[in-house]
């Protein structure tokens, strides 16, 4: 009789489990937060993100699509407000992607 495979889910898993397994089967081996970050920002970003550090906002993700420019949302310390870090350095506190939370 062939092992059960690791990657399934019980059959009675909660729907946030589930969700959550198909969100991590999409991201793959990738992280919300790549270690290597100098490798996705750029010098404006890392001195911005390195300021809204000391007023508690933190790198929340980095969506890497392909073929594209990475865009990076940082959080406050509550995690009630989100912002993309634009390519300058600047906060944009409304950005035009639709953030699920």
């Amino acid at each position: 009789m062939p092992e059960p495979s690791t990657s399934k889910l019980p059959l009675k898993a909660t729907l946030a489990e589930r969700l959550q397994h198909v969100v991590d089967n999409r991201r793959g081996a990738q992280k919300a937060v790549p270690i290597d970050l100098g490798r996705y920002l750029n010098e404006s970003q890392l001195l911005a993100l390195h300021s809204l550090e000391s007023f508690g906002w933190h790198l929340w993700f980095v969506r890497r699509p392909l073929f594209m420019q990475p865009v990076v949302i940082v959080s406050n310390a509550e995690s009630t407000q989100h912002a993309q870090l634009e390519d300058d350095g600047s906060v944009n506190l409304k950005p035009a992607l639709h953030l699920r939370h």
